[in-house]
């Protein structure tokens, strides 16, 4: 890869790491009182997101130096290069997907969800102030949950691997243990995270449902709750 294709690959890796960061950063952070059923619990902490953020941002900044001075399996700030996937730090179909996933569908859906909800989105469950039913609303429910899901698997897929950056750090023999089990892993915590969302999703509806009655009901009939005509 020379060295125009290095930046420009490093460069959306950065991109779609400060993508990451931001939809773990609450726009709003102080929770709205007067619900006290939130199945996220800890999840939707200050500290939680402050984790999430942090490990997000240096991760995507690893993978990026990786990038700028892998060549041949020699690199200049990984301690064991042998672990590496040459493919995940290159551009390719399945790195061009993943990066266009977060950058382009997913950071987006959640960020302007964010920004459509104002003061009404906060990480934990409150009553908002009014129910919002334009703009992405119109077509879907939980357009923001859409997006972190994608962001989320995404980034599983891709900087959270045995062969990813996180090889940099595991002894090649740990790294050949743990080989073939990324996958599984990987379905595992995703099934854990769906799971877990899903019963968010039925607390903040039934928040939304007490809070704002027949009106909840009547827009909940007619939109989607994640992907516009499927689901």
């Amino acid at each position: 890869m020379d060295s125009l294709q290095k930046v420009s690959f490093a460069g959306a890796v950065l991109l779609s790491s400060l993508i990451t960061m931001s939809c773990f950063k609450a726009p709003n952070e102080i929770p709205r009182d007067g619900w006290n059923k939130d199945s996220l619990g800890t999840y939707a902490s200050p500290v939680a997101a402050r984790i999430r953020r942090m490990l997000a941002v240096s991760i995507g900044i690893f993978h990026a130096l990786v990038v700028l001075g892998y060549s041949d399996n020699n690199s200049l700030v990984c301690l064991h290069p042998e672990n590496l996937n040459n493919g995940l730090f290159t551009w390719n179909p399945y790195t061009s997907v993943c990066l266009f996933l977060i950058i382009c569908i997913g950071g987006p859906l959640r960020l302007t969800a964010f920004a459509q909800l104002g003061s009404n989105f906060t990480f934990k469950l409150g009553p908002p102030d009014t129910l919002t039913t334009d703009g992405m609303y119109r077509y879907m429910q939980h357009p923001g949950y859409t997006g972190q899901i994608v962001v989320m698997v995404i980034n599983l897929s891709m900087f959270l691997r045995w062969d990813g950056v996180v090889g940099c750090l595991v002894p090649r023999a740990l790294q050949s243990a743990l080989s073939g089990w990324g996958l599984i892993c990987c379905s595992v915590f995703t099934f854990g995270i769906l799971r877990r969302l899903m019963m968010r999703v039925k607390d903040e509806e039934e928040m939304l449902k007490k809070t704002f009655g027949d009106k909840w009901v009547a827009w909940n009939r007619v939109t989607a709750r994640f992907i516009p005509g499927i689901y």
